[in-house]
């Protein structure tokens, strides 16, 4: 059973001739990206990439979304690699996952052609100048469509590199069966249909936007639009009038700095007809949400980490409760352990979203998982009536001298949004005083960043001292 190609084919059966994705002016049918799915399917098996890790590394387009589809049903392993990535972190990501063909953006050029002489193994191809040669190919050796051989459920299909706080991030391997396990729970919370149409905002190569703003738009049929810049997409959502919007709070913030500065309420800025807003990978003030109510648009908070497939926790529509991260999706084990006395514990948790393993890191996935095959998700967090709350990580606390336990990855998370230029940040207590290692290297005025950065957070919270540190020490 390969549930992927059941909605390929269903999808093809249903909704073949409707619009389906759309980007600058392009648009691709339902029937007509299937079909590119199989054309470059039959290229890349009839190439010798069968059973290959095929890498992306491309903002978010329509091939992107072929490319991936594609090596995941029919070929072998997509491997999305993130479009801010520098070259350090691309030269990681292609020996790491053994990357045996990489789908590159012609704005990566300068990186690729370096590249290209540390990876002759390698074939690089070219989106723009090269993809649809691949696809008319691929065209020529299909006799039928749906005629490839596809992998089964259990097999391996992508590989999410995770953002490391640190360093660089881990290879997270999920099936296909993984992909898919949170369609149900979100089937219960949302009854998305064809009249719905998603504006995509958040990356492609994280499993959130890959996995519930695309791969699930097969299963429910709605359209997708792809955000073309952060700066124009109030202009963007009014043309485009989605229903469906995910983000995370940094995003909702300046929605309602923009409604404020305007004088444009928030349903209208967010295109008129939005029903369905979700909220993830960071901490969602209490405020802005209530904010968003108070606008008559509900924010569903989603908890989740690459390990599960983005499927943990969402809010039901109108929950009364907002403190959490959502409620707990009903197929998933989940325990607590070494809880304190308010009940806050380790997360662990068994399910079919739970990961293949780490690429090529046996040990790293042994010690992910407890002796009973639960994982173990690292977050200090607890359940109330199926609501999850999160409030750490386990191997991230760190005590202050006045006795204050502080978050260390949910600190530098907060550090590294203050700034773009700033790759990672690690926190910890030298001489009494909550140090930073900041990685950038980018020449701004650091003291007055870190000044204005300790205004936004608790007095305990702000940073005493920090070094600036070059980010290519990060691959020592």
């Amino acid at each position: 059973m390969n549930t992927l190609d059941t909605f390929l084919h269903s999808s093809y059966s249903k909704w073949r001739d409707r619009d389906y994705l759309h980007q600058s002016g392009k648009t691709e049918t339902f029937g007509s990206f299937i079909e590119k799915v199989n054309y470059l399917g039959a290229y890349l098996c009839s190439s010798g990439f069968k059973g290959k890790n095929i890498g992306i590394f491309s903002p978010n387009s329509i091939e992107w979304m072929i490319a991936d589809v594609s090596v995941m049903n029919y070929v072998g392993v997509s491997v999305g690699l993130s479009k801010d990535w520098k070259y350090d972190d691309l030269v990681y990501a292609l020996k790491k996952c053994d990357v045996a063909c990489l789908f590159y953006s012609e704005i990566y050029d300068e990186m690729i052609e370096k590249a290209k002489s540390i990876f002759p193994q390698i074939t690089f191809i070219s989106i723009e100048i090269e993809f649809d040669s691949c696809l008319l190919q691929g065209k020529e050796k299909t006799e039928e469509l749906f005629s490839l051989p596809v992998k089964s459920d259990e097999e391996p299909a992508k590989i999410v590199l995770t953002s490391g706080s640190t360093s660089f991030p881990k290879a997270v391997l999920l099936s296909i069966k993984n992909i898919f396990s949170g369609r149900k729970a979100l089937g219960r919370r949302v009854p998305l249909n064809e009249s719905d149409v998603c504006y995509l905002f958040l990356p492609l190569s994280h499993t959130y936007g890959s996995i519930y703003n695309f791969i699930y738009s097969l299963v429910f049929g709605f359209r997708v639009y792809l955000a073309e810049s952060i700066k124009t997409m109030a202009q963007e959502m009014s043309a485009v009038q989605p229903t469906v919007f995910s983000g995370v709070p940094i995003v909702y913030m300046r929605f309602c700095e923009a409604s404020d500065q305007m004088l444009i309420p928030l349903d209208k800025l967010l295109g008129g007809k939005m029903k369905y807003l979700f909220c993830g990978g960071a901490a969602l003030p209490l405020e802005l949400r209530k904010r968003y109510i108070k606008d008559g648009l509900y924010l569903m908070n989603a908890y989740a980490l690459s390990e599960t497939a983005s499927a943990f926790s969402i809010d039901y529509p109108n929950d009364e409760v907002l403190d959490s991260v959502g409620t707990l999706f009903e197929e998933l084990d989940v325990k607590v352990i070494d809880a304190d006395e308010n009940g806050f514990g380790e997360l662990i948790v068994k399910g079919d979203n739970v990961f293949v393993g780490y690429y090529n890191d046996e040990n790293a996935t042994k010690a992910a998982f407890d002796s009973n095959g639960y994982f173990k998700t690292g977050d200090i967090g607890c359940i109330k009536n199926k609501h999850v709350y999160v409030k750490g990580r386990k191997d991230s606390m760190l005590v202050l001298p006045n006795g204050e336990n502080v978050s260390s990855n949910a600190l530098s998370q907060k550090l590294k949004q203050t700034d773009s230029s700033i790759r990672s940040v690690k926190l910890y207590v030298r001489d009494d005083l909550l140090t930073a290692d900041i990685y950038s290297s980018a020449f701004i005025a650091w003291d007055e960043l870190i000044e204005s950065f300790n205004l936004t957070v608790p007095k305990y919270e702000r940073i005493g001292r920090y070094n600036i540190i070059d980010p290519s020490l990060l691959l020592k």
